[in-house]
């Protein structure tokens, strides 16, 4: 299989995780990832798509298999923290959005996630920092959209 097709699997799989057809969107993730097991993109999609189904475990592993590949990849820094708060390990989690939002700051999920797990550590003035930032980044995109919608 050629690498625009393992690109295509990825793609059909996004296509199925928006229209919530989980079981069958990891079924086209793992197919391209059998094929090319060196595609990170592919385990930050498997990630997310864990973490939808609540697969944290899996969802960790496959965020970490991606870094293995590029520890620059933001999304799957992302993914990490996400699969990290929603096992409770807040330290932890923090840690992977603060890495995330360093190779990315634009991401308004990682932002909230920052910011719930500040706040589960107590740390609710930096927490509502993380929240406004969160807010700020969602306000900007929806204008951006917006105006692109008034262009057509």
């Amino acid at each position: 299989m050629t690498a625009r097709e393992v690109t295509e699997l990825l793609k059909r799989g996004f296509a199925l995780v928006q229209r919530t057809k989980y079981r069958e969107a990891i079924v086209l993730f793992e197919r391209a990832l059998r094929l090319d097991p060196k595609n990170v993109e592919g385990w930050s999609l498997r990630a997310a798509v864990l973490i939808d189904m609540e697969r944290y475990n899996e969802a960790l592993a496959s965020s970490d298999r991606a870094l293995a590949l590029d520890q620059n990849f933001a999304d799957a820094w992302s993914k990490r923290g996400l699969a990290l708060y929603n096992m409770s390990r807040f330290n932890e989690a923090l840690e992977a959005c603060t890495r995330a939002l360093a190779l990315n700051a634009n991401d308004v999920t990682t932002w909230y996630v920052k910011g719930i797990c500040l706040d589960e550590l107590g740390r609710e003035n930096e927490a509502q920092e993380a929240y406004a930032k969160s807010l700020e980044l969602e306000i900007i995109l929806d204008m951006d959209a917006e105006r692109r919608r008034s262009r057509k």
